[in-house]
Formats: structure tokens, sequence, C-alpha cells
């Protein structure tokens, strides 16, 4: 803990040397702190109003550097009556440059607002002269600026705002004003590019920023060629390569200068060292790849390629049994006196020669004092990452990769708070003892009393008979029923939390920064559907004026330019009937036309069910449900010709393009978010209500290409683009899940299809997985509801309905007394509908009224619509 404490005192220096600066500058500027996601900033502004865009200057900096900053940089930057904006506190800068407020952030220290393009270039000189940190990152969204200081760089961009450009999806984007006064989205583009209007008032650099993957490496005199991008972040990228001269297939890591810089100058570059000693150390063991190059200053480390698959990603009953043999490989690697320190199933590799561990940027020698202090959701143990390096440390990550093997998840999904205790809850819930017996010795909170790997590997062993038969039970070892009143409950105090956010969801504090404050997906309009539905479903009146609140926001807003369902009007629309209909008040039905009308005569550039033409389809049926009318479905008339003259047929399946400025890469999907499925669901329900007999029938030769031709070689799962592409099973975007939802929806599909559908999706459904509705638990909830309404699936739809109901309990945490679900992320906690807190709540609540209804359906919107008293 001495590392931590020294930490802590920088970061009170560091805050007091603030305070000092501030209290010295002059009398008339301004300051104040405001918070922007995980980053709190401090804002120095001299009197005067700034230009509303123009060339910003960013100064970056390591966190090591941070008190020589305050020294050297801001006293020249006041001199010069330049407005300011820097981190508060030494934390807002080791998040900025870990990448947690976007990878296009990093190295933006202190950014700096110029009166002029004049100033700015005297800027540049004098800072060029003075300012030379050894660790700062490279701001991947800028230019390099000054010949000597390799921290200074540029971007064109907003001063002030100017107004907002809102795309087809509803990502609402800062603006700037081009030359000939159109609104232009304020692009932070990673690769650095500019406005192609906007004249750099100083030359560039000529040094790289952001190094590409794709050309030779020269190291030591060897040369490496990348062949595949594996994986690529703010840290750097990882690439599959070869060494040409004995076509020996590699891994290349690249690491940024700066990136994760701590307190002590260590950053992920000078992490590449110990990492290469310790594979050095392991070499020949067959434990770890072996080090073939490694260049320093160019951050570059090159190993051999360990081959084989991801652990993570073998069928359950594999997974189970190489338990055993990963923590017997565990104890081999404490043997030779080393700790790997970031043990998950993700950092195993199982080939023809066994497991391989990868990954050892953390590892470090038993008894190591001040080791890289990182850690892994729900694998690090409460001793933390600062402690001294022990095996004990990897135990508890033994534990956790055992409940991932069973579970089928990361443990990480689970809420920070009491994650080892909900591991093991969950696996007791799911009838899982056994393995809930030997990860509760991992995580036991003491190391000291922890088993030793090799204890553990023997335990496995023993055991694992047990847990396969445990496992292999599946569904039917669970006995446990829908618990009703806490379904109630929970539903209802996330419909309470939901008011931290009124009167709508325009700060949604969402990692999709400005995604959609009025649609279905994460605004407005999903939470008064969400709200509506919890009143409707528990039979209560408590969210009325939260509801009324809501919807009348949304109805003085103007159309949006996204048309979309989930995205954009058509969305709103069907939220304000719903309202309209509920609060008896005419003029929310008004806005609900308003806006569909705006929507249905567009020519929104997409096709799909999310965003696209599909969505305005099928909106047009709902608000007709709702209203008892037909006006919407005859507008929809024209998104519906455009939808069947636009299908094409490439091998077998029914496709439709997507818009080419979302996915420049041209892959055509299949799922029910963006591709067929969703498009052929919407088609076949305004067919069947209309009567039109051409839509219906594309509609089911579109479900029938992808039950033939569209999944993947075991028949599992939908492949999620026509590239061959497949994703989770068990989501509704672009998985079997999402499939089967919108065949029972468009009651499509012959009986055959439908069943294998069925077949794949109870063997796609999870333990674990995070809470949403678009990416998690909600939409298996969801879909096992509607499963209810088949007479040969209803006795197991109910079992599965309070399974699913069971692994969502663990997945809540309470903020500020009342209940709540993270989303994808688990630091985000936000309202919204589909990647939200409500997803959950909403289900929960039509689960304990027994209902089998869609939520998003004409039959249950409809309820939803009756008038209160």
């Amino acid at each position: 803990m001495e590392r931590s404490s020294s930490a802590e005192r920088f970061h009170a220096r560091y805050a007091l040397a603030l305070e000092a600066f501030v209290a010295g500058l002059p009398q008339e500027w301004s300051t104040g702190v405001h918070r922007d996601g995980p980053v709190s900033w401090r804002v120095c502004e001299p009197p005067g109003e700034l230009p509303a865009q123009g060339w910003k200057l960013h100064v970056s900096a390591s966190a090591a550097d941070a008190l020589d900053l305050l020294d050297v940089v801001l006293p020249a930057l006041v001199e010069a009556g330049a407005a300011v904006k820097l981190p508060d506190d030494v934390r807002s800068i080791l998040r900025i440059n870990a990448g947690l407020a976007g990878r296009s952030q990093v190295g933006k220290i202190v950014t700096v607002y110029p009166s002029s393009d004049a100033a700015l270039a005297a800027l540049v000189d004098r800072l060029d002269a003075v300012w030379r940190p050894g660790q700062a990152p490279a701001v991947p969204s800028d230019l390099p600026v000054g010949p000597v200081s390799e921290a200074l760089f540029i971007r064109y961009g907003e001063f002030t705002p100017v107004g907002e450009v809102v795309d087809s999806t509803g990502v609402r984007r800062p603006a700037l004003r081009a030359p000939d006064g159109s609104l232009r989205p304020d692009v932070r583009d990673i690769r650095g590019r500019q406005p192609e209007w906007a004249v750099p008032p100083v030359r560039p650099a000529d040094r790289p920023v952001n190094p590409g993957f794709d050309g030779p490496i020269e190291i030591d005199g060897a040369t490496y060629l990348p062949l595949k991008l594996l994986g690529e972040d703010a840290r750097g990228f990882v690439a599959l390569g070869v060494r040409p001269a004995d076509q020996r297939l590699v891994v290349i890591r690249h690491r940024r200068r700066g990136v994760e810089g701590d307190e002590f100058g260590e950053d992920v570059v000078t992490r590449l060292e110990p990492e290469r000693r310790v594979l050095e150390h392991l070499s020949g063991s067959g434990l770890a790849p072996e080090p073939l190059a490694h260049d320093a200053s160019a951050g570059y480390l090159v190993v051999s390629d360990a081959g084989g698959g991801r652990l993570e990603r073998l069928p359950v009953e594999e997974r189970l049994d190489l338990m055993p043999e990963l923590a017997a490989a565990v104890a081999r690697l404490h043997a030779r006196g080393i700790v790997h320190r970031d043990l998950k199933l993700p950092n195993v590799r199982v080939g023809p020669d066994g497991l391989r561990l990868v990954d050892f940027e953390l590892a470090a020698p038993i008894g190591t004092r001040h080791p890289v202090p990182c850690l892994t959701d729900g694998h690090t143990p409460p001793e933390g990452p600062f402690a001294a390096v022990e095996p004990a440390y990897d135990v508890y990550g033994l534990g956790s990769c055992l409940a991932h093997a069973v579970l089928g998840c990361c443990p990480g999904e689970l809420p920070e708070r009491g994650n080892a205790g909900r591991q093991t809850g969950l696996l007791l819930r799911h009838g899982q003892p056994t393995a809930a017996a030997i990860v509760r010795e991992c995580h036991h909170p003491d190391p000291g009393r922890r088993p030793a790997a090799a204890q553990v590997a023997e335990r496995l062993r023993a055991a694992l008979p047990a847990m396969r038969a445990e496992r292999a039970a599946g569904p039917s070892a669970y006995r446990g029923e829908l618990d009703v009143r806490w379904a109630r409950g929970a539903a209802m105090s996330a419909g309470t939390a939901a008011r931290r956010f009124r009167p709508h969801c325009r700060h949604n504090a969402h990692d999709l920064p400005g995604d959609g404050d009025e649609g279905l997906n994460l605004g407005a309009a999903g939470i008064v559907v969400a709200l509506a539905t919890l009143d409707t479903a528990l039979g209560t009146r408590r969210f009325t004026h939260d509801i009324a609140g809501a919807a009348t926001w949304l109805a003085e807003r103007p159309p949006s330019p996204a048309h979309g369902l989930f995205t954009g009007d058509s969305g709103v629309a069907v939220a304000l009937a719903v309202a309209g209909g509920r609060l008896g008040r005419a003029d929310l039905v008004a806005g609900a036309r308003r806006r569909f009308e705006h929507a249905a005569a567009s020519r929104v550039p997409d096709y799909d069910l999310f965003s696209g033409a599909a969505g305005i389809v099928w909106a047009g049926c709902l608000l007709d449900a709702v209203l008892d009318a037909t006006w919407a479905r005859d507008l929809a008339g024209r998104q519906a010709g455009r939808i069947v003259e636009a299908a094409r047929h490439i091998d077998g399946l029914v496709v439709w393009p997507s818009d080419p400025d979302l996915e420049p890469s041209g892959n055509v999907f299949l799922g029910a978010a963006h591709g067929t499925a969703g498009v052929a669901m919407a088609l076949g329900i305004w067919g069947g209500s209309t009567g039109d007999a051409t839509a219906v029938a594309l509609a089911e030769d579109a479900f029938r290409g992808v039950a033939t031709h569209g999944l993947t070689g075991d028949g599992t799962n939908i492949l999620s683009t026509t590239t061959g592409e497949s994703r989770r099973a068990q989501h509704w975007c672009h998985g079997m899940a999402g499939f089967l939802w919108c065949l029972l929806q468009a009651n499509a599909g012959d009986d055959g299809v439908r069943e294998a559908a069925v077949a794949a999706f109870d063997r796609a459904t999870p333990l674990l997985d995070g809470p949403t509705m678009c990416h998690g638990l909600s939409g298996v909830l969801e879909t096992w509801r509607m499963l209810q309404a088949l007479p040969g699936h209803r006795a197991r739809a109910r079992r599965r309905v309070a399974q699913v109901a069971d692994s969502l309990r663990p997945l809540h945490h309470s903020q500020d007394g009342v209940t709540v679900w993270s989303s994808e992320s688990s630091s985000v906690v936000t309202p919204g509908l589909w990647l939200g807190f409500l997803g959950p709540a909403a289900q929960l609540a039509l689960a304990a009224a027994g209902s089998a209804d869609p939520l998003l359906s004409a039959r249950w919107l409809r309820r939803c619509a009756r008038p209160v008293r």
C-alpha cells in the first residue's frame, strides 16, 4: 500500500498547486468547474468573447508531468491571455490518458482556445521552447505541431456552441459552420483528419501521431509484416504477422507512448520491458508465447503466435473439461516464480499442445512490491492491484474463470460491489453447487486462506463429474419459481429511479454521447413507453405525472432529422400516441401525427427496423392499433414500397442494403435490428394488416432464406452478415433471439422453421449476461415470455421466465436508495428502454403480470393507451 499512499500524496499536491494557480489569476478572469463523463474540468477564461470555432491547441502531458504542467505551461498561457481548460484532479488526467473519456481524447490535458490564428502560432513557438515532457501521449484526433516538443497538437473545432447536427440514428453532435453557411458535424477523427476548408495556421510536424499496422516493421535487423488486425484501442494495436525470413507466424503488439501513464512515469510502453523479461524467464516452458523482438523506443513487442482458439469461445462442456488443466498451468507458472495478475478466459489459448497463457502485461515475479496497478472487473481480489505480488492473486482469478466457464459470461458483468458473493449466489440459484463451492474457496477474502493453484487443480479434477452433471442438467435443474413480489418491487423501484433524469433523457450518461435523447432506444419516448408499461402491468398510477412531463416535452419539440422507430420520429410518435390515449390529451395525439407524417415523408437512407424504413412501417401499424385509425398505415405505404423495391437476392437470401454513411464497409445484415429479420417482420405485419400479398410473400421468403441459408455451421445461430460473421446468439440485435422474436411478432415461418429457432434459442439462453433489452437478459426474458403463448412451449417457457428473471436479480444494484441496472458498461447507469435500466424493469413487470405480449406490440400498447381514471 506504500505506492498507493505515495500516489495519494501526489494527488493532494496537484490539488493544492491548482488552487494556488487559480487564486493567482487576474481578478477579471472567470473560473469554473464542470464534469463531462468521467472527467472533471477546471475552466479559466479572460474577459472578452471567443470565436465560435477555430484552431484549438492541446498540450499533452502524463500524470507524472502534472505539477510541471502547472509550473511551466499555465503561466505562459495566462500571460498570453488565452482561455484554458484543464483537468481538475490527477484522476481525471489518468482517465483521459487511459482512453476512458474516449479514444480521441487521449492526451488532451490542457485545451487552449486562442483568440486568433496568430495568437495560436505565437503560443506554439513559446511552448515548443519550454514544454518537452518525456512521456506525453500523442493526441490521435489532432495534427502535431512544434519542431522540437512532441507534446503540442492542434485541431479545428467548436469553441462556443453554434448548433447541433443529428444523423439518421439520432446521434447529436456539436456543429461547425462551413464556409457555405451549412452546419457540419464537429468530428474528432482518430486519424487526425481535419475539415477540408480549415488551413492550419502553423506547419504540422512531420511525425506520425497514430501509426498504422499495415507496413513492415524493422527491429534489430529483422523484418515483421503485419497480416491481420486482431485488436485496436487507445493503447495501440495487436496484429497477427509473419517473419518473412522463416515464414514464422508472430503476434505484433504496438503500444502508444503515455497511454495509461501513471503518477510514477510508467505507461503501456514502459510495461513492455518487464513483460519481455517475464516471457524470457518462461521461455521453453510451453506456458507462454516466446519473445522474439522488442523496440522500446517505438513501442513494439513481437512474440510467437500462441495459436489455437480462445478458451471462452469453446462450448461449455469443453470449457469445464479444461478447467483442471488451466489450474495446473497456473500452478506451473507459480512454480517458476511468476504471477500472471490478469487471469481470465480471454487470456487463455487452446491449441493442439494444450493450454497456453497470453497477455503477460501485468505479470510480475512473486514478491514484487510495486506491480502495475491495473485491474479486470470481476477478477481482481479484495487486496487490490497495489498489493505485493503473491500467487493468491491468480487463485482468485481462477475462481472467476470457473464462474465464467459455467455461466457462459464474464463475471465482470455483475456489479462491482459484492461481486464475489454475486458469482457464487448465481451459481447456486442455477443448480451449480459444486462449482459454487470451489469458486467460494478461491474467492476467500483472506489471501492466506485461499488454496494453492495445484490444490485447485486437484479439486477440479475430483469435482469434474459432478460439475458436468450439474451443467448438463441445464434448465431442467432449475426448480425455482418467479418471485412475483420481488419482480414487482424491483420494477417499481427502477421506475422511481428514472425520475432522477426528468423531464427527459437529455443527459443520460450513456457511452454513446448525445445518442437519442428523444427516441425509444435511450430517450424520452422509451421512458414514456416503459413507465406506461409499469403502471399498466402493475395496476398502478404512480407514474402518470412522469409520463405527462416527458410526453409534453416531446410534443413541444420540432420534428427530428432522425426518422427511425428506435432512434427518431417514428418511435416518438408511438410514445406520444400511447401517452395521448392514456392521458386523454388531444395535443399529444396531434404531436404523434405531426412527427409520423414527417418521418413517413422522408427518404431515410436505411431500410432497417432500428433507424430505417422498416421501423417507420412498423410504427405506422402500431399507431393505427393504438389510435384505432388507418391513416398511419396509409402514410407508411410509401416506405413499404421503397422496401419492396430495394430487396435483393444473394445466395438464397433476401437482403437490403445498409446506409453507406453508417456502414462504409458495405456489410449487409441479417438480424432483427439492422437486417433481414427486422425488415421482414415489419413488412409482414404491414402486408397482413393492409392485405398486400406481395409484401407478405416477400417477408416469408426473407424469413425462409435466413432459416435455410443464413445460419452458422452448427445451426445454433444466425449469421449477423452475409460475409459470415456471427455475434452472440442470445442477443436481440444480431442473434438467434432476435430472429425468433421477429418470427413470433410477425406470426411468420412454418412450424419447422419456428421449432428449429426455438430449439437454438433454448440452447443459447445464458445463465449470465448483461441486463439490457438489446444485448442482454431483458431481451431474452421478453422472448421467453412470448413463447408462453405457444401451447407446446408453455411449461418450459414459464420455467425459463423464472430462471432469467432470477439471473437479473444479482445484476441489480442500489443507487441513491432505488433499484437500477447498469448498461453495457458497469459504470454507466441510464434509464433508456433498450439499453438502460427501464428495459429490465418493464420485463420484470410484464413477467409478474403473467403477460406473453411483447413490449412493443399492438396488443400491449393498446392496453397501455387505455385512459386512466
